[in-house]
């Protein structure tokens, strides 16, 4: 069983019992989801995720053809801010606060941390389709942080984390029936 899906079908049952209406979406604010990194066998998540879409979305390969290039950005962004923050502030090291990165679109910014005992990967999401979206992008900020960790040489630590905080999770209305049989 997919540990992200299942956290997204939690957040869309939440979003059925207490969302409200807002334009043509019903919606919860203020979601955050924690994922231990120790916890998640990404090959099998990828998969569950990918039948999901295929079964009730459409094709995988399409909606990761149309995101894949804001997770390159976003990948290509963070691990630009290590090396920038290493290079030009020499009195920094892997510890610091200031890897920290921005984007205009739905993934509004992403902040890493490293600490001697753990990995923070902090994503902060202004808005999430919960059934077109959320699971993809959980997936692949997940990625990003091993990526990272790779590209700079970092263990995995058995309590790497994975936080998102989401300020509105929604669905739309034209998908309510689809969420009825994604939740049951």
């Amino acid at each position: 069983m997919s540990i992200i899906l299942d956290e997204v079908k939690s957040i869309l049952r939440k979003i059925k019992e207490e969302g409200i209406f807002v334009n043509d979406t019903k919606e919860i604010q203020n979601v955050i989801s924690i994922f231990k990194r120790k916890e998640l066998k990404i090959e099998e998540e990828e998969s569950e995720i990918m039948n999901y879409y295929n079964n009730n979305i459409e094709n995988y390969y399409s909606r990761l053809k149309l995101e894949k290039n804001h997770y390159a950005f976003l990948e290509a962004f963070l691990k630009h801010k290590l090396g920038e923050v290493m290079y030009f502030h020499r009195n920094e090291n892997l510890t610091s606060r200031k890897f920290v990165i921005w984007s205009q679109d739905c993934i509004a910014a992403i902040q890493f941390l490293h600490r001697e005992n753990k990995n923070y990967l902090n994503v902060f999401i202004r808005s999430s389709d919960a059934v077109r979206l959320l699971p993809i992008d959980f997936l692949y900020m997940i990625k990003i942080l091993d990526k990272v960790l790779e590209e700079f040489n970092l263990d995995k630590k058995d309590d790497d984390t994975i936080t998102f905080f989401i300020t509105s999770s929604h669905f739309y209305l034209k998908d309510e029936k689809l969420v009825d049989e994604i939740i049951k």
